[in-house]
């Protein structure tokens, strides 16, 4: 009778109450579901395009003359972003008055020498040598660190040898001291002095090569985003230089070559064993044809697995045995170092004699432009062949040969990954954890940003 009386002084009834407290259940139920269909679509938006969408300096890098800006994956797109950034903050340019600059350089770089020069890649003049033409032409005022960093950048090997030299001379001077009884005529004295020479440089090696890689940042190598495919001119295969001796091996060997295939499915990516049989007093031995005859058979059933997705994916360059005169032995020629380099010269049409058998199609041969060389225990993480494609392929890594100097003066002949930082170690430097939190490739697969570059410069 009391809620009653209280209601109708109110002037609501308790089915006004019931049907208001179920709107407002109602209405927050649905104001939940919203919150958190809208949280799972935030969490689900490629922020990247979205950003990129968004941005002028973006937009206008995709300008590039040689048409490479836009198909390098993000990472790299956003380092060229930050160093506009940097550059404009060091003079009274806009960012986007800068990477016009940077775009009128290029496609000035592009109508002398081509569009396919390094120098027409708007990337040549953000992280490449063309960046202190970009900096001069908008005027930019450097830091005095900047300017000694440049000013010494010539003097790279003086500046790591000098060290290691005073290092070495007074560890020895030290050592030297104690034995002041010594003539310098004696012989115990110059003995002395050799052994301490050599000690202290073996200790001095090490402790400058720890300062060089705590004082020196290190840097990412520019990548082409090959995640949907790699293109048909940069067609790679894989190879493995290995030892056949018994059918046991050869299946390990296969089966190891179809996780790697299984982890990096590519219509333009192959895979290969270069092998030679171990080494023997006589050239042949009894068990050599029947240990061949089965690989070959295991390859072409391996081949015929996967004939859905190509007729022929995997490969098989055997040599013979050749006679060592040094060793005294019947062995493949040069080993693993002569497989490599006459596999090479068989994809530049040479080296025609040098394997005795081949399973494969050897028509594509000539279309290879790239050769990914993995160990028998190396495996290759899955799309990491893309990811290792990506950095070489890439116009400002891709080598340039001197012939008057008879070597690569820039870009990258070699690349080399790390295969040293499993995903548990602890032993993780500022260098591992760089690459390790860079997209697209495994920690123990990243590619080294090599302390030795800085030191010795390009090549």
């Amino acid at each position: 009778t009391w809620l009653e009386q209280k209601l109708l002084e109110q002037g609501v009834s308790a089915t006004q109450l019931s049907s208001a407290a179920a709107r407002t259940a109602a209405t927050n139920q649905i104001s939940i579901a919203n919150s958190i269909s809208s949280l799972r679509f935030i969490g689900t938006v490629d922020w990247r395009d979205f950003v990129e969408s968004l941005s002028v300096v973006e937009q206008t890098l995709r300008k590039d003359p040689a048409a490479m800006h836009v198909g390098q994956n993000f990472a790299t797109r956003d380092r060229y972003r930050h160093v506009i950034e940097d550059v404009a903050r060091r003079c009274e340019s806009s960012e986007l008055n800068v990477a016009r600059e940077t775009i009128a350089l290029a496609q000035e770089a592009a109508e002398c020498v081509g569009a396919n020069d390094r120098s027409a890649h708007v990337g040549y003049y953000l992280v490449d040598q063309g960046r202190q033409r970009l900096e001069q032409v908008v005027d930019c005022r450097l830091s005095w660190k900047t300017r000694a960093k440049r000013a010494f950048r010539n003097h790279h090997l003086p500046l790591y040898l000098s060290p290691i030299l005073l290092l070495t001379v007074l560890a020895t001077s030290v050592v030297l001291s104690s034995f002041s009884g010594i003539a310098l005529a004696d012989w115990r004295y110059w003995y002395f002095a050799i052994c301490g020479l050599i000690g202290a440089s073996a200790l001095a090696v090490p402790l400058v090569n720890l300062m060089v890689t705590s004082m020196l940042p290190p840097h990412a190598l520019p990548r082409l985003d090959f995640s949907k495919g790699i293109p048909d001119i940069h067609r790679t295969m894989v190879v493995v230089p290995t030892l056949l001796s018994k059918p046991q091996e050869v299946d390990d060997l296969l089966e190891a070559m179809e996780i790697r295939y299984l982890g990096n499915r590519d219509p333009n990516l192959f895979f290969a064993l270069l092998t030679d049989f171990r080494d023997a007093a006589e050239c042949t031995q009894p068990d050599d044809d029947a240990v061949l005859a089965y690989a070959r058979t295991a390859l072409q059933r391996l081949n015929e697995t996967y004939s859905e997705d190509r007729p022929c994916i995997f490969y098989l360059f055997h040599r013979p045995r050749q006679w060592n005169a040094y060793e005294q032995v019947w062995m493949g020629y040069e080993r693993k170092r002569g497989k490599l380099e006459q596999f090479n010269a068989l994809l530049r049409g040479g080296a025609q004699t040098a394997f005795s058998d081949i399973v494969g199609d050897v028509s594509i041969l000539g279309s290879i432009q790239y050769v990914i060389t993995l160990d028998t225990d190396t495996q290759l993480p899955r799309d990491a062949a893309r990811t290792l494609i990506g950095n070489m392929a890439h116009p400002l890594n891709r080598p340039v040969y001197d012939a008057n100097r008879k070597r690569i003066v820039k870009g990258y002949a070699i690349l080399q990954p790390r295969a040293s930082i499993s995903l548990t170690s602890s032993a993780r430097s500022r260098f591992s954890k760089l690459f390790a939190g860079e997209s697209g490739i495994d920690p123990y697969t990243r590619e080294v940003s090599d302390v030795y570059q800085d030191v010795f410069g390009e090549g």
